[in-house]
């Protein structure tokens, strides 16, 4: 691979070994639920010389739904306060990893050379961009990223928590505008929006995807698996009964036919490596796109973006949501991700932290500061009751001037974002002085705002 993003062809025994390695069973066979197969497939499978499907199937020992071999919706576990899936719910999810795992064998498979090829290198983690033009307005990008500097908890966490990556801008480079988590489905199938400057050829654009995450809790190795796709066309307006996001104005609005992302440990310790398979429809016909441009910008705005996702200090208000926990939906992925207190104590500076005494992360729910206080016995619990304090007052301030949006994005629980969106649509600001914070209003009341505030 040259320096100036020669061309080269993919090792296609290489791509579909590691299809196997994400995905287990899935990939080898025809995608079926774990453990509901028919006769006519289990026999099929043993005449290639396929074991069947286990019939101590991880999803029983851990009282979740077990959506193919090997393979669970991130953080769902029928014990935890979230409760299971419901069978229309598992259906949709059983259905997005299919997808998943047929845009990653589509696109593994193509043996073909790059269109445009341009690596990029920062810290020893090593970044690779590579498209290919389906027709004149699709394009499949694949980006492979090897030794980054983050834990599988993390990547989790900046992948839930969108709105608090920092999204500078740089001159002279693409910005993205918005990243953020508008809808949630169930706690592992979200909604995004992505929001991005006109940059050079490239008109303004923005984008409506639903995602959702899994996790590999079989013997083969851990990974985190996500796939995401806007919504169908005939369901621009209205998606599973939610109301999708108007186009922005000035914006071009793309269409995501699929994104499938695999994390995976790295050969380095502490490390992970990350794979994107996308395909997604483009606002201008391809030959207008430079690949010289294309190779020039990566590398630059790959190594700007690779310290904002992994400084220390851009990780604390991650570290505080994943503290609070209010559903236990990071506890839950913890357990699928095989963690325990040993492994999460030795991950100096991880997310993957020792969970928070129960009555701390109880005093941070209800914003009893002074009590947190005094049960924060450990720098990180310290550190969590600091950015908590520092969110809510954000989330105060947002709220005083009318901000719904900002108010919203700093909310990290259903229970706010009601209050949030409560709040606004009885416009109880226009009506009583006290506003978002009268107590006898179905809203927080933080401990450390004045009664006459």
């Amino acid at each position: 691979m040259g320096a100036c993003g020669s061309k080269r062809a993919p090792n296609v025994e290489e791509r579909s070994e590691r299809l196997h390695e994400f995905f287990g069973a899935t990939i080898d066979c025809e995608v079926r639920p774990s453990g509901l197969g028919s006769a006519e497939a289990v026999a099929q499978d043993a005449g290639q010389g396929k074991a069947a499907p286990s019939a101590a199937a991880p999803a029983a020992a851990e009282g979740g739904p077990c959506v193919f071999e090997g393979m669970q919706p991130a953080g769902i576990n029928a014990r935890l306060s979230q409760g299971a899936l419901s069978p229309e719910d598992l259906e949709i999810q059983r259905t997005e990893l299919k997808e998943a795992a047929k845009l990653i064998d589509s696109m593994g498979a193509r043996g073909e050379e790059a269109a445009i090829l341009a690596p990029a290198e920062k810290d020893g983690c090593k970044y690779e961009l590579a498209i290919n033009w389906e027709s004149s307005h699709v394009a499949l990008v694949t980006q492979k990223m090897q030794a980054v500097p983050l834990s599988m908890l993390e990547c989790v966490a900046l992948v839930r928590e969108p709105d608090l990556i920092p999204l500078p801008k740089w001159p002279g480079l693409p910005r993205i505008e918005r990243i953020a988590l508008v809808h949630e489905f169930t706690p592992n199938n979200v909604v995004y929006h992505v929001s991005i400057e006109p940059w050079g050829p490239f008109p303004g654009c923005d984008s409506v995807c639903c995602a959702v995450g899994f996790v590999r809790t079989d013997e083969s190795g851990k990974a985190c698996v996500g796939f995401a796709r806007s919504p169908p066309e005939d369901e621009q307006e209205v998606h599973r009964g939610w109301s999708v996001l108007p186009k922005q104005k000035r914006r071009t609005r793309m269409q995501v036919d699929g994104c499938a992302w695999v994390v995976a440990p790295s050969a380095e310790e502490g490390k992970v490596d990350v794979t994107i398979f996308m395909k997604t429809r483009i606002p201008i016909p391809h030959w207008l796109v430079p690949p010289a441009l294309v190779r020039w910008v990566t590398p630059k705005v790959f190594r700007r973006i690779l310290p904002l996702l992994t400084a220390d200090k851009n990780k604390e208000p991650f570290r505080a949501r994943v503290a609070a926990d209010d559903r236990g939906w990071y506890t839950a992925v913890k357990k699928q991700l095989g963690l325990d207190v040993a492994d999460e104590d030795t991950a100096a500076g991880s997310l993957a932290a020792s969970p928070p005494d129960e009555g701390f992360a109880a005093a941070i729910r209800s914003y009893d500061w002074d009590a947190a206080e005094r049960l924060a016995t450990t720098a990180q619990q310290k550190a969590d009751l600091s950015d908590s304090r520092k969110r809510v007052k954000a989330l105060e301030a947002a709220v005083a001037a009318g901000r719904q949006q900002d108010a919203l994005a700093l909310a990290i629980s259903p229970v706010e974002e009601r209050k949030v969106r409560n709040y606004f649509k009885s416009k109880l600001a226009a009506s009583s002085p006290r506003g978002f914070f009268d107590p006898a209003a179905d809203y927080p009341t933080p401990r450390d705002v004045p009664a006459a505030a």
